[in-house]
């Protein structure tokens, strides 16, 4: 009997660490209770106009001649409870922090080849952007590198007529207030042409 007293201490303190491993694996695998609805993602036309695509030139003509720039775009977000509860409102724990975006571009018909028929995709990251649930926030971003300009295939548009039609697929990622991670997709239609030399793309 005196041998089994300390056997005995020695599992049940096993035990509980066993049981606080446990929860620890169950809080790394949590999930938010929100999430990201885009509401849209809307560019502008070549004349500022804001739009449900975007115009992108790749060659712009200035007072002191042509250059080019990056393009932008705002994408207008919701935060909504995965399960809303009538009885207990939303907390602040809810509200969403955005840290980062990705931009991949592909075909109308899917996925292309960066460098050769869709520019190459990119990474940005948002300033501090706190999304509250229930309420309505816009938060701008680049939708196309300057950069992306100045080698193929938008390089190839300039002096040409030529229109590209592409999609640009965008993943936002933020986490809750309890640090859970959240994320959401959408898609902007981008048409590609120097508009310097080419006609702009039809309104939708």
């Amino acid at each position: 009997m005196k041998k089994t007293k300390p056997t005995l201490k020695v599992l049940a303190i096993a035990a509980a660490f066993l049981a606080l491993s446990g929860c620890n694996n169950l809080s790394r695998h949590a999930q938010s209770s929100s999430m990201i609805v885009l509401e849209s993602i809307t560019g502008t036309t070549t004349e500022g106009d804001v739009v449900a695509f975007l115009q992108s030139d790749v060659l712009r003509d200035g007072l002191s001649g042509t250059y080019v720039t990056a393009d932008a775009g705002t994408a207008n977000i919701m935060i909504r409870l995965i399960n809303p509860n009538p009885i207990n409102p939303p907390s602040q724990f809810n509200d969403v922090v955005l840290t980062s975006y990705r931009v991949t571009y592909e075909l109308e018909s899917g996925p292309g080849t960066p460098g050769a028929d869709v520019p190459f995709p990119f990474e940005g990251n948002f300033s501090t952007v706190l999304c509250q649930v229930d309420q309505s926030t816009a938060v701008p971003f680049v939708v196309v590198l300057a950069d992306a300009k100045l080698v193929p295939p938008l390089v190839n548009l300039i002096g040409t007529l030529t229109v590209h039609n592409r999609k640009a697929k965008i993943e936002i990622f933020g986490h809750d207030l309890t640090d859970m991670p959240v994320q959401a997709t959408g898609y902007l239609t981008i048409y590609f042409a120097d508009y310097l030399e080419a006609a702009p793309a039809p309104k939708k």
